[in-house]
Parts: structure tokens; sequence; C-alpha cells
């Protein structure tokens, strides 16, 4: 067999993980599709609902808080399932280790520790302005965005070598 030919249980490996990947990708697709809706929707009634707020001199309430937040993150959140779709669309392709497939990676871990730091600083106002004396900040989205940049850092490497094993015939 030639050192550039796929061995058949290679085949069979690949063929797996184009299936999986298509499913990721219908998901991933769907998630976008709504996740721009809910942007589209959501920030125009965001907007209005502060402005109404302004200008009727009312005090904001915790779960109206709680919806700006979750609208202002959802550029972020955005981003991550969009960097994924691309990562999923290279694996159907058969690309799972070439420098563009590591890259949609590592941007979705950029964007998921950029989300955890909005995520924090926006508990930290709500946790100051509702609960003072009770202030609990979560730092989850920042450890899933390290494990997804480590994950990244694991792809480079496997394509670094893959890269030199081609070199080497």
């Amino acid at each position: 067999m030639n050192a550039n030919e796929i061995s058949p249980k290679a085949n069979v490996r690949m063929n797996r993980i184009r299936k999986a990947s298509k499913i990721a990708r219908v998901v991933l697709l769907a998630t976008l599709i709504l996740q721009a809706l809910a942007m589209a929707i959501g920030f125009p009634l965001v907007v209005l609902y502060a402005l109404n707020r302004i200008l009727q001199g009312a005090s904001w309430s915790q779960a109206a808080f709680t919806n700006c937040s979750t609208v202002l993150a959802s550029p972020f959140i955005f981003m991550i399932t969009l960097n994924f779709f691309r990562l999923f669309s290279r694996f159907k392709d058969g690309r799972l280790f070439n420098a563009q497939t590591v890259r949609h990676l590592e941007i979705a871990g950029k964007w998921w520790i950029v989300l955890g730091i909005i995520q924090i600083i926006l508990q930290s106002f709500q946790a100051y302005i509702f609960h003072p004396q009770n202030i609990a900040i979560s730092g989850t989205g920042i450890i899933a965005g390290l494990i997804v940049f480590f994950v990244g850092w694991v792809f480079r490497e496997a394509q670094e070598l893959q890269e030199e094993q081609e070199l080497t015939v």
C-alpha cells in the first residue's frame, strides 16, 4: 500500500466522522438561525424596554436585568456557534488536521473566554445592584473556553505531527 493511501479502517472512521459532522452541522445551523432571530428581535425590544424604564423613571427588576444581560451576551454566543459550525463543516469535508480547522477551534475558544469575562462582569453588576451582601460569580465560561482552546492546541500539535509524518517516507 502506498504511504498516501487511506487504509480501509481509516476510511470507515472518516465516514463516521463525516456522518456525525453532518448531524452536528444541521443542529448548529438551526441554532445559528434561532440565535440570529433572537438577536434581531431581542435587541430592539431591550432598547425599547430600557428607554421606557428611563423615561418613566422606574427601577429595574432583576428579571429585566437578567434578560438584558442575555441579549447583550448573545452576539458572543452566536460567534462561538458560528465557529463550531465552521469546524464541523471542515470535519464533514474530511479536513481534520489542517491550519484552518485548528483556527476555527481556537477562535471558538477565544470567543468563549470573552463570553465568560462578559458574563462575570454582568453577574458582578447584577449581584452588586440586587444582592450586594451576597455576591456569587461563576467563571464556567472562561473554563469552557480554556478547554476548547486546549483542544485546539492538541489539534495543532496533531497537525504538525501529521505534516512531519507526510514528509518522512
